[in-house]
C-alpha cells in the first residue's frame, strides 16, 4: 500500500502546484493591502485572479527578498501584460521596501516582475539606469526577453530591452514619456500622451536602437493608456482616462486599408469619475469582450463590455477594497507545454498505480 500511496500523493501534489492559475480567468494587478490610505510611498503589489464573471479566485502577494513595490497614487504605473507565449505575467516596479517615501523619485533600481502559471514570482531585468528618479510603467515579454517603458529624459526614459532578463539597454534615443507597451502580430507598440498622443508602432520587435512611427493619433487632449489590436490588425481598442464628458472611455479604432479612424467611444457610465486606463480583449466571439479597470484613485472597478455597438453598456465585475486600487488587467497565464506533458504523465501514473492496487 505504501509503495502505491506515496507516488500517488506526490504526483497529485505536483499536479496541484502546476495549476494555480485557471486558463481563461482574469489576472488583475492590485496596489495596496488595505491597511493604510494609498500614497506616493512604495506600496505592496498583489495579483488577483477572477473568473470572467467577476468571482474572486485567489490573491498572490508579491513578497520575498526580490519583491517589487509600486506607487500607491501614481496612476500611470501598474500595467500588467501576459507574455506572447502565454506563459507568464509581467509588470514593472521598484526594488524598494514597502513604506519607503517617494518611490518614483527614488534612485532605487527599476525591474520587471514575472509571475508564471503556477503563481511563482521572480524578478528580472533589474537596472539602476532606466527611468531613474521617474516612473517605470509597463513591461511585455515573449516568455524570455522583456521590453519596458516609462518616462525620463536623455539616457533614462522611453523604451528599454532586456535579453533573457538581463540588465536592460535603451532602444529609443533621447528618452521619452511612454505609457503602455504591447506586442501584437509580431510588432511592438507603445502609447503616449506626450507630443502627439496616440499609438506608435515598430516594424517587428526591436532589440537594438530603433525608431517607431505613429500608427494613429488619438486626438487633441486625449489620454491613451493600454490598447489591444486584433489578429487582422485592423481593429484597435484604446483606454482613454479622460472623463466621459471629455471623451474618455474605450475608443474603438478601425483601419480601412488606408487610414485609422475613430469609430466610437464606449463610455463607462455616469457613475465613474473618468474613463479607463488598462484593458484586455477577448476576440474569440462575434462581439469582442473588453475587460478594463476604471480610473477612481481607490476602490475602483474591474468592468467588462461586449462590443455590440456604440450604445453597449459596461458591467461591474468587481470593486477594489478600501485603500486599494486595481491597475493592470490581462488573462491568466497558461502552463507551458512541458508542464502539461508532465501533468499528463502524472495522471497516467496515478491511473496505473490505481489499476495495479485493485489487482
Amino acid at each position: 500500500m505504501k509503495k502505491i500511496l506515496v507516488p500517488t500523493l506526490f504526483l497529485g501534489a505536483l499536479l496541484a502546484a502546476q495549476a494555480q492559475f485557471t486558463p481563461g480567468n482574469l489576472a488583475v494587478e492590485q496596489i495596496g493591502n488595505g491597511s493604510a490610505a494609498l500614497s506616493s510611498a512604495a506600496t505592496p503589489i498583489f495579483i488577483d485572479e477572477f473568473t470572467t464573471a467577476g468571482a474572486p479566485v485567489q490573491t498572490i502577494a508579491i513578497t520575498g527578498a526580490s519583491a517589487l513595490t509600486d506607487t500607491g497614487t501614481g496612476t500611470s504605473d501598474g500595467a500588467l501584460t501576459r507574455s506572447t507565449d502565454g506563459s507568464v505575467l509581467t509588470f514593472a516596479g521598484y526594488f524598494l521596501a514597502a513604506g519607503t517615501a517617494g518611490v518614483t523619485g527614488s534612485s532605487a533600481p527599476r525591474a520587471v516582475g514575472v509571475v508564471n502559471a503556477s503563481g511563482q514570482y521572480s524578478q528580472a531585468a533589474t537596472s539602476s539606469s532606466d527611468f531613474l528618479a521617474n516612473n517605470t510603467r509597463s513591461a511585455v515579454s515573449d516568455g524570455n526577453n522583456h521590453w519596458i517603458t516609462g518616462t525620463g529624459t536623455g539616457t533614462s526614459g522611453g523604451l528599454w530591452y532586456s535579453a533573457g532578463g538581463a540588465a536592460p539597454t535603451q532602444i529609443t534615443t533621447g528618452g521619452g514619456n511612454f505609457r503602455n507597451v504591447n506586442i501584437f502580430n509580431g510588432n511592438l507598440y507603445y502609447s503616449t500622451a506626450s507630443g502627439t498622443a496616440g499609438i506608435y508602432a515598430f516594424t517587428g520587435i526591436p532589440t537594438i536602437a530603433a525608431t517607431a512611427t505613429l500608427l494613429f493619433a488619438t486626438g487633441t487632449g486625449s489620454s491613451p493608456y493600454d490598447f489591444a489590436l486584433n489578429a487582422a490588425g485592423n481593429i484597435a481598442y484604446v483606454a482613454d482616462d479622460r472623463s466621459a464628458a471629455s471623451g474618455g472611455g474605450i475608443e474603438k479604432w478601425v483601419f480601412n486599408g488606408t487610414a485609422w479612424t475613430l469609430s466610437y467611444t464606449l463610455a463607462l457610465g455616469t457613475t465613474t469619475a473618468g474613463g479607463a486606463r488598462q484593458l484586455t480583449v477577448d476576440w474569440s466571439g462575434a462581439n469582442p469582450i473588453i475587460y478594463a479597470t476604471t480610473t477612481e484613485t481607490s476602490t475602483n472597478r474591474l468592468v467588462d463590455i461586449a462590443d455590440t455597438g456604440a450604445g453597449a453598456v459596461f458591467n461591474t465585475l468587481a470593486t477594489a477594497g478600501a485603500n486599494t486600487v486595481f491597475r493592470g488587467v490581462d488573462f491568466a497565464p497558461t502552463p507551458e507545454p512541458s508542464t502539461l506533458a508532465l501533468g499528463g504523465l502524472g495522471l497516467a501514473a496515478i491511473a496505473f498505480f490505481r489499476r495495479h492496487r485493485k489487482a
